[in-house]
C-alpha cells in the first residue's frame, strides 16, 4: 500500500504526517519519524480492519495509482 505523507521539522523533533488518515509520528531524525509513522499507519489499519470484520460486510481492497499527480505537483510549484 502506498500513501501520501509529509515530513517537516519542529524544535528538535521531526514530525511524519500521513495526509490520507492524518495519523502522526515523531523522530529525532527524518528516518525515524518516517519509521515510526509507518509502525503507526499498521497499527492504525489493523484496527481499521478487525472493525470491519466484526461488521460482517465485505472488505476489499482497491489500488490507484496517484503518483502522477504528485510529479505534476511537483513541476509546476
Amino acid at each position: 500500500m502506498k500513501t501520501v505523507i509529509q515530513v517537516h521539522k519542529e524544535g528538535k523533533y521531526y514530525v511524519a504526517v500521513d495526509l490520507l488518515t492524518n495519523v502522526a509520528d515523531q523522530g529525532l531524525t527524518e528516518k525515524s519519524a518516517v519509521k515510526n509513522l509507518k509502525k503507526g499507519l499498521e497499527g492504525h489499519y489493523r484496527v481499521l480492519l478487525e472493525l470491519a470484520a466484526k461488521q460482517k460486510h465485505k472488505t476489499s481492497f482497491l489500488d490507484i495509482g496517484v503518483e502522477r499527480y504528485v510529479k505534476a505537483s511537483r513541476s509546476a510549484s
